[in-house]
Order: C-alpha cells, then sequence, then structure tokens
C-alpha cells in the first residue's frame, strides 16, 4: 500500500510497528504493477511452499512485514499486504486514507468501483477495486474486512479473477 497506506497505518497509534519497506512507496507501487505480466518475478524473496500455491516473501515491503507474493501452480500470482486493526473506527480510517492514497498513485487511468463485503449475508465490510483498461495490468483491490470481532485492511494486486469479491 504505498505512501499512503504506510502514512495512513504509521498515523494511527494503535498500530506503532507499521511502516514503509521502501522509500518511495508510489514508485514501488507502480513497479510493482509493472511486474505483474511476470507473476511479481522481481520482488520475489524467500518462499514456503504447500501443495498447490507457494507464498513468497516479498522483496519491496510496501508495509514493511506486512507483505507477500502467493503464486499458485497454474501461473497465476497475486501481491498481498494485510495489517490488522485494533477495531473498527482504525479500520475505517485505515481504509478510507489507504483508498485516497492509492487512486492519486494510480492516475487517472485507473477507474475504482467500491462494494461492499458481505458474509452470510450480512455486511462485512468494504472493498474497492481499481481496474486499467491496459490489456495487461492487474486488478488492484482495497479491503476493510470485519470478521466477528477481527478487523483487518488489506491490498491485493493480481488477476481480477482471483480477486477476492464482496462476498466470502
Amino acid at each position: 500500500m504505498l505512501t499512503l497506506t504506510s502514512a495512513a497505518l504509521a498515523g494511527c497509534s494503535s498500530l506503532q510497528s507499521v511502516t514503509s519497506g521502501t522509500d518511495d512507496p508510489c514508485a514501488t507501487l507502480q513497479d510493482i504493477v509493472a511486474d505483474y505480466p511476470t507473476g511479481f518475478a522481481d520482488f520475489r524473496g524467500s518462499s514456503s511452499n504447500f501443495t498447490s500455491v507457494t507464498i513468497y516473501r516479498a522483496k519491496e515491503q510496501l508495509i514493511k512485514g506486512h507483505c507477500e507474493i502467493w503464486a499458485w501452480g497454474n501461473g497465476d500470482s497475486a501481491y498481498t499486504c494485510t495489517v490488522s486493526a485494533p477495531d473498527r473506527a482504525v479500520a475505517e480510517t485505515l481504509h478510507a486514507r489507504a483508498a485516497t492514497e492509492l487512486a492519486e498513485c494510480l492516475g487517472s487511468n485507473w477507474q475504482a468501483e467500491k462494494s461492499v463485503r458481505e458474509r452470510d449475508g450480512k455486511p462485512a465490510g468494504e472493498r474497492i477495486q481499481f481496474t486499467s483498461g491496459e490489456a495487461k495490468a492487474p486488478s488492484v483491490a482495497l479491503h476493510r474486512v470485519e470478521d466477528h470481532r477481527r478487523h483487518s485492511v488489506y491490498l491485493y494486486i493480481g488477476t481480477g479473477a482471483r480477486s477476492p469479491q464482496q462476498s466470502d
């Protein structure tokens, strides 16, 4: 999530350990988006292998210590960053700030679509999906997730077909 999200997250006293892992998060985000066609090959660090997915520690951390690259067996990959929030108000603030900063960093060629996440037919957060008209561009989605008493905000960069939907 970039300077934007990093700054937003770092600005919350409840999340003191959240910082950016890069000097220029916006440029790093743009580089990550550009590397999507290679499965984020330039950003893959050490890995853990599982039956259907390999999870890499991201070499460039938009949020220091919170980002990974998931590579599935079919060649599909996603760059993700996830941060827990202590409560709904902090998660809402982080999500709103990050959404504004993402939109600014991605630029006017990207369109945003907002939706409500649902779980068992009930509201469970919100989602903003950014898409570009470029053929090889990934989907960029920012989620605020409510799961009972747990709250988190996460960034997803990858194929729109695998992008988490508004329903879980």
